[in-house]
């Protein structure tokens, strides 16, 4: 039984969860470790454990089993000292650092041993009864959401695991809770991460067909169906494998042409993309049959799937990125991604508070919670800085150009390294009396607009009206109360007392769908606070700036400024800013003013697409969408990974210059995996480990 006193000896034992079909230790690092010792859980999961610790401060190498059979593909626990982890340089998945039974204080007691308090505990998981091989797969199970940074919620759903900054993870197990047989543990977070996950598989197909013509398309289409055609859906393991190695075959020769290609050489490409390969066979079948006419009509081509086609963009040096403004952000945004990209993730961790930046506890709360104002603008900031740092930093996607809707400027600021720290403005942005109660909240600059008391009540609302602005604009001096805040595509944005807007409407003959938030950006009681907004955000910037990419503010369309671009510098920016937010936003006149400069490709850089779907009417309005088109790199409702692979088959089609190997990485690792399966070679393989930076 364990020692249930306060004087039990810390534990710091290193653990590596190993599913079935991982690799185990490499070959030179066994060299210098103990034999390993196979210990399984049978009937009595505490009594093994117990044998596991016991071993390894004897200076032994366990792996814990459920069952001793130790050439059979099953899940397993590595445990060793954490000190000879160290000297082999091992990174563990997590610590034991605390086990007790026998006692109904046994989370107590294993806190003590560990030397935490619960106030540390950021998981705590309870079972009352489960079985010895339930309790080895929730112990296996902790260490791999530790080393995944994944926390399972009610619902199935899984979400990031958040932490304050500089705080380790902490998780306790307790079983057979409120009973004699009691017993707890407690696990720390270690330096090790699981591997990042595979953004493509056999369930998620993802195929580059380049070619100089239509004729030559067509050929390359029919040479991939051929090699296609003879799968069927239910894959072997052998198919499966082959499928794969076919993927990596397929993007690897496409990224070798494109980089051996002289940068005047643009082949027309089409990706096809597709949940199985009968799926895929269709995708092409269809893209063959409309060839012909794409091509003529130089249109863009894309299917629900994901699969598209540009045949003569326009888009190579046009590349704008584009920053939502407040109320782009949903509960659950982003939830996959940290799956996909851990080290992005352990990197924006140690830059900053992640778990402010995205206001993890309101975004994926059981319960979503209704955000406040300032709470909306730090977690839409966060979510374009998050994508931002995704495209350029695994994707090596590089804008010509950057915008911004409202305040989504100051996200383009914060993203795209011109403020040196970004993170400063999370606690300001929350306890700033900008954004508390002069233009939300209590509405102070609009009771000294309106010349009213404390005690006087303000009914503020917004509403969206498909109504051109010149018409509202004419009726505005008979509702003073009411403004004009933005002039978007076939649709404008009136704010005010609801009332008033009510009855603005009313007379327009127009109906007003109600935004039901209290903000009063872009409108005339807002200008009281331009010194305020604009020494809000006079913020350091980096040492060496961005000089490829050109920054478009809608300040530049004000009278005042006469469209001359803002120069890179504090003050500059921080005026051109509260500009913006002071003011009626024209985001038309700024796509407009967008095009002309050179913008093509809109890219929008946050949670959901609702700026592409204004920028997309706006082009319909000029006609200008064969020229000129939109990609979401997110969209409420989707799959973040599926809707992200949309966005760069897009971009590949479009010829825009990025990376393929966050693409290829995951499959490569799926053909080692494979490949080790079939030559059941468990103790001589690749250590798949990846280290956490420290």
């Amino acid at each position: 039984m364990a020692d249930t006193s306060n004087k039990a000896m810390p534990l710091r034992i290193a653990l590596l969860a190993q599913a079935a079909d991982a690799a185990g230790l490499s070959a030179d690092i066994l060299v210098s470790l103990p034999a390993i010792q196979h210990i399984a859980v049978d009937g009595n999961f505490n009594a093994a454990l117990q044998t596991a610790i016991q071993a390894v401060n004897q200076g032994q190498l366990v792996q814990l089993t459920l069952q001793c059979k130790p050439n059979e593909p099953q899940h397993r626990l590595v445990m060793l000292s954490g000190l000879a982890a160290a000297k082999n340089k091992i990174h563990p998945h997590a610590y034991l650092a605390g086990f007790a039974e026998g006692s109904v204080n046994s989370l107590e007691i294993a806190l003590n041993q560990s030397r935490r308090q619960s106030a540390d505990l950021s998981h705590q998981q309870t079972s009352e009864i489960l079985a010895a091989d339930q309790q080895f797969l929730t112990f296996f199970n902790m260490v791999d959401d530790i080393a995944s940074r994944t926390v399972k919620t009610a619902g199935n759903t899984n979400h990031y695991w958040f932490t304050e900054p500089h705080k380790a993870r902490v998780a306790s197990l307790t079983f057979n809770a409120n009973s004699d047989s009691e017993s707890s543990l407690v696990l720390t977070q270690a330096t090790g991460l699981q591997k990042a996950q595979s953004l493509l598989n056999a369930s998620r197909l993802f195929f580059i067909v380049a070619g100089q013509n239509e004729i030559d398309l067509s050929v390359q289409l029919e040479q991939l169906k051929q090699r296609l055609i003879g799968f069927s859906d239910n894959l072997t393991a052998n198919d499966n494998a082959t499928l794969i190695a076919l993927m990596v075959e397929n993007l690897t020769q496409f990224q070798t042409d494109v980089s051996s290609a002289t940068s005047s050489i643009s082949l027309p490409t089409i990706v096809l993309q597709g949940a199985s390969v009968t799926a895929v066979l269709q995708e092409i079948s269809a893209i063959s049959n409309a060839l012909p006419k794409v091509i003529a009509e130089k249109s863009h081509y894309k299917t629900p799937a994901g699969s598209c086609f540009s045949p003569a963009p326009n888009s190579k040096g046009g590349v704008t990125f584009v920053y939502p403004g407040v109320g782009t952000v949903y509960p659950g945004m982003f939830r996959e991604f940290h799956q996909y990209f851990p080290a992005l993730f352990a990197q924006l961790e140690r830059e900053g508070n992640l778990k402010e930046m995205l206001q993890a506890e309101k975004t994926y709360g059981e319960n979503p919670a209704e955000m406040t104002l300032g709470e909306l603008a730090i977690a839409g900031v966060g979510s374009s800085y998050l994508l931002t740092q995704l495209l350029c930093e695994e994707f090596a996607v590089k804008p010509d150009f950057a915008l911004g809707y409202s305040k989504g400027e100051a996200s383009m600021w914060a993203s795209l390294g011109v403020w040196k720290n970004p993170h400063a403005l999370i606690e300001l942005t929350q306890t700033s009396p900008i954004f508390t109660t002069a233009i939300s909240g209590k509405l102070t600059a609009v009771r000294e607009a309106w010349q009213l008391t404390d005690a006087d009540e303000i009914t503020w609302n917004s509403f969206v009206v498909r109504c051109d602005s010149a018409s509202i604009e004419a009726l505005l001096p008979e509702f003073p109360r009411a403004y004009l805040a933005i002039i978007q595509g076939d649709t404008c944005v009136l704010a005010g007392c609801e009332a008033t807007c009510r009855a603005l409407l009313k007379k327009l003959g127009k109906r007003g769908i109600a935004a039901n938030r209290v903000t009063a950006m872009h409108t005339t009681p807002a200008l009281s606070q331009h010194s305020q907004v604009s020494e809000f955000y006079t913020q350091p910037l980096c040492d060496q700036l961005p000089t490829d990419i050109k920054f478009i503010s809608a300040a530049g369309l004000l009278p005042q400024n006469q469209n001359v671009p803002v120069n890179i510098d504090s003050q500059s920016i921080a005026n051109s800013i509260a500009d913006t937010f002071c003011t009626t936003l024209d985001f038309t006149a700024l796509i407009r003013t967008a095009r002309e400069q050179g913008a093509r490709l809109f890219v929008e850089i946050g949670a959901d697409r609702q700026t592409s779907t204004l920028i997309d009417k706006i082009n319909r309005t000029d006609n200008v969408t064969t020229e000129s088109c939109t990609i979401a790199a997110n969209a409420k409702g989707g799959e973040d990974i599926v809707t992200l692979l949309k966005c760069i088959a897009q971009l590949i089609t479009h010829q825009i210059p990025l990376s393929l190997s966050p693409l290829l990485q995951g499959l490569e690792e799926q053909v080692n995996t494979l490949e080790l399966r079939s030559a059941s070679s468990a103790n001589t393989t690749p250590n798949t480990t990846q280290g956490e930076p420290v």
